[in-house]
């Protein structure tokens, strides 16, 4: 391929913006990176051949003919055959000249093509950062507003269902009494269709969510939470099976809580939920510790795991 001898660019010797030396480096520039370009198309010679003090001249090959060994004829057909063989060469010369200057021409299309993708691409990154922020902006808008949902709401856990076509808000009812709730302050009830945790091998009832008039109601109802009541005393039979009173909580926090008490319950001896904020502590006098995201659960095993090592 040919190079702009001052750019160092491929070109195509076919385009009129390129222009070729006629002196001794017979180099081929593109009409914008010379200098003098008048001065260039007078004399097509460049400026380092002109400052060139020596020049070289080709000097015509001389032919010698001895008459006494050769006729006319002879000499004609061995003209006719080199001259034939010249033409065949400045035949192929031609080819070849047109195939650089395509494959000149394409590779220059490349480049310019490479620089466009890349500005593409570019955009395309700066396009998924923005987006990017976008996505955790709109996930941390659905999570206020799925907390904001449920500060009204609380969950009984354990609660068995005694009888088919069970009337789940008389039995939530009677729970509030046992309690020494009110009643009234009930405004919906729903037992849930499907277990709200990650398989755990026990069969347990599904759950059931409360939802209240006012979030001072919802208060009271959790601070219920640590008295014992069970099915048995609901049902008037011997199941002594306990019901609990939990926070109703979101989706995503109630796996993370799940998978807290799932890795740190062996580590950690009081794991609890308070204003949908996963909590543990080892022992009493043990500071209270938040967990935000799966990598607060790893860092605590990896710390009590450094802590063993040690010993």
């Amino acid at each position: 391929m040919v190079q702009c001898k001052k750019c160092k660019l491929f070109l195509s010797l076919a385009k009129e913006e390129v222009i070729k030396c006629k002196g001794t480096c017979e180099s081929v520039y593109h009409k914008k990176c010379v200098r003098s370009l008048k001065q260039f198309l007078q004399s097509e010679i460049c400026d380092e051949c002109q400052k060139c003090s020596s020049k070289v001249y080709l000097q015509a090959p001389t032919i010698d003919i001895d008459p006494e060994k050769i006729t006319v004829e002879k000499l004609l057909i061995d003209m006719n055959k080199k001259l034939e063989i010249i033409y065949n060469l400045e035949k192929k010369l031609d080819d070849l000249t047109d195939t650089v200057d395509f494959y000149a021409e394409q590779y220059q299309q490349m480049l310019e093509f490479k620089k466009t993708a890349e500005n593409k691409i570019k955009a395309i990154e700066q396009r998924n950062v923005y987006l990017e922020k976008c996505n955790a902006a709109l996930e941390e808008r659905v999570v206020s507003l799925e907390k904001k949902e449920k500060e009204k709401s609380i969950e009984i856990a354990c609660l068995e269902k005694n009888k088919e076509d069970e009337n789940i808000q008389d039995i939530v009812k009677d729970v509030a009494a046992k309690l020494s709730l009110n009643p009234e302050d009930i405004e919906s009830v729903e037992r849930m269709s499907s277990p709200t945790t990650p398989k755990s091998g026990v069969d347990r009832p599904r759950p059931v969510v409360v939802k209240l008039r006012s979030k001072q109601a919802r208060d009271q109802w959790l601070q219920k939470r640590k008295y014992r009541i069970t099915n048995g005393d609901l049902y008037g039979n011997n199941n002594n099976n306990r019901i609990y009173i939990n926070e109703d909580l979101t989706k995503a926090t109630r796996l993370l809580f799940w998978e807290t008490r799932n890795q740190l319950k062996h580590l950690y001896k009081y794991i609890w939920t308070q204003n949908s904020n996963i909590l543990v502590k080892k022992s009493e006098n043990e500071k209270i510790i938040r967990i935000k995201s799966e990598n607060d659960i790893k860092q605590l095993c990896d710390n009590n795991k450094n802590v063993l090592e040690h010993f």
